[in-house]
């Protein structure tokens, strides 16, 4: 048999260079140490925050517009801050609904404040940089929030929202409330864990005027005091105390005190019964359960570990993991009553899974056959299965960004009313949710309906329902009922209301005055308004 043997002075070699060490050193670990880790905090978070921010850039520029509906209205009511000059906001715009001039309320006042610089001077490129900076920041809050508890590898962990769920990364990027929403809890967890209870009175304050929803902070804090008590039996009371103090203060402390507090009422109220009220936006109903799982399954795989990890140790939940189970399991409860709080459970999944493997030993090395129980195979391993559902689910967000609708759709509608009408011209509309585009390229006409069908509805019903009859075709001479009825001369309409369009194309008090591959503007003729007036 022929032996190898390394000669001596080779072996002395190694040792001198510390090549040895160099080759039974974990790489990652070994590049870390040698490169980003000895950054200071502020650099890393620095250049996890840019590397973010890149991948957030190239996939809204993607999209030839904005991604969401609402968007439209986001970035244009952000303007009118800087236009008018003043926080209360003149709101002529839907003056037949719930946000009619004497009861408008901007129930989503601090985001408006924080997007209108950057949209007024560069219009849709700024909305979207401005959406990018919030969304960069959640990841780098998360980062912070995973540090300050000790979680090893914060980094990766913090990547791993980019796998998370493809509606998640996509909402993210839509010009709305939701991304600030998320980055105001993950502070505010963050003030939590840390006991910094002083400043949850600012963060709730700013929460109140961000977000009518501000009950989640609120219920954030409560499950904190629980999960104190079953971990520790001690009652933390001072979140609960010090974030109602700031919610309070932040309602009434309001430039739409006490209007606010009605809108609230009416708004979500008209949610309850959701299922039987009007029918409103997709994003108000929930998913059903293959779809879930085939686009967050990356957040319910994050959550399904961080249950079945202390199966591998032998530690108990503390506080800070059981918070984060909790925060996970309530906004896994709220997807699965409406799909448009897809943004908070994902990231709040994943944050528990990280808290919960990066934190205390695991004795995988029991559960694992010997030729995998290697250090650097189950990093390896990790980091395949995070690559793997991250890519997944960045290309399909750049599939539906670039599917999405033109931003030219309803643009020649509304620049023609804003070039052809008087200012203040009262416009019908055969579908509520067109208001947004309408509203964004023409601010000089106001409009029937928008933002949310039962605004409508609430208002008038019974002009609701005479509404939904014209539009579905209903009423063979629509004109003069929509004189009469409306006082509106001019109705706009997308091309997907084929009976509408079929009586008013009938109707010979209706000209048709601008059509283009996307909508119709009609004008009703001087018979019927000048009847009607008679």
């Amino acid at each position: 048999m022929i032996r190898f043997r390394v000669p001596k002075p080779l072996s002395v070699n190694l040792q001198t260079m510390g090549l040895n060490t160099l080759f039974q050193t974990d790489w990652a670990a070994f590049a870390l140490r040698i490169g980003v880790k000895s950054l200071p905090f502020w650099a890393k978070g620095l250049l996890l925050y840019i590397f973010c921010f890149a991948v957030l850039s190239f996939l809204i520029f993607t999209a030839p517009g904005f991604f969401g509906t609402d968007d439209y209205y986001h970035a244009r009511i952000a303007t009118q801050i800087i236009e008018q000059g003043r926080l209360n906001l003149s709101f002529p715009w839907l003056p037949k609904t719930i946000l009619s001039p004497e009861q408008f309320t901007d129930h989503h006042l601090l985001y408006h404040l924080y997007i209108a610089p950057w949209t007024y001077a560069f219009g849709m490129t700024g909305a979207k940089l401005a959406t990018v900076s919030i969304t960069a920041g959640i990841f780098a809050a998360a980062w912070v929030l995973l540090r300050g508890v000790g979680v090893r590898y914060a980094a990766f962990w913090t990547l791993a929202l980019f796998g998370a769920s493809v509606p998640f990364l996509y909402r993210l990027l839509m010009i709305r409330t939701q991304g600030a929403s998320l980055l105001l809890l993950i502070i505010t967890l963050h003030l939590i864990f840390t006991r910094h209870w002083r400043w949850l009175i600012l963060a709730a304050f700013a929460y109140a005027w961000l977000y009518n929803g501000f009950v989640l902070i609120a219920a954030f804090a409560g499950l904190y005091t629980v999960a104190t008590w079953i971990a520790e039996k001690r009652l933390a009371w001072q979140p609960v105390m010090y974030t109602a103090l700031g919610v309070g203060l932040g309602l009434v402390i309001n430039p739409y005190f006490p209007q606010n507090i009605l809108f609230i009422t009416d708004h979500l109220g008209a949610k309850v019964d959701i299922e039987n009220s009007v029918r409103v936006g997709s994003e108000w109903y929930p998913y059903t359960t293959g779809a879930l799982l085939a686009n967050s399954g990356g957040a319910l795989l994050a959550l399904a570990l961080g249950f079945l990890a202390p199966s591998f140790g032998s530690h108990r939940r503390d506080r800070i993991e059981n918070t984060l189970l909790f925060t996970a399991l309530l906004t896994l409860f709220m997807v699965f009553r409406s799909r448009r709080f897809i943004e908070y459970f994902p990231a709040f999944a994943v944050l528990f899974c990280a808290v919960v493997w990066g934190r205390n030993p695991v004795r995988l090395n029991e559960w694992l056959p010997a030729v995998f129980r290697s250090r650097w195979l189950v990093a390896l391993g990790a980091a395949a299965v995070m690559g793997i559902f991250s890519i997944t689910t960045v290309s399909q967000v750049y599939r539906d960004a670039q599917a999405s609708r033109s931003p030219e759709y309803l643009a020649g509608a509304a620049t023609w009313l804003r070039e052809n009408t008087p200012p203040g011209t009262f416009v019908f509309q055969t579908d509520w949710d067109d208001f947004t585009r309408l509203f964004y390229y023409n601010t000089s006409s106001t409009y029937l309906v928008g933002l949310d069908p039962t605004y409508l509805e609430i208002a008038d019903p019974a002009l609701w329902d005479r509404w939904v009859h014209i539009t579905q075709g209903k009423v063979s001479s629509p004109a003069q009922v929509i004189w009469s009825e409306f006082g509106a001369a001019y109705i706009v309409s997308d091309r997907q209301h084929d009976r509408f369009i079929e009586r008013a194309n009938d109707d010979p008090n209706m000209e048709l005055v601008y059509q283009d591959q996307y909508s119709y503007v009609w004008h009703l003729s001087e018979a019927v308004t000048a009847s009607s007036r008679e």
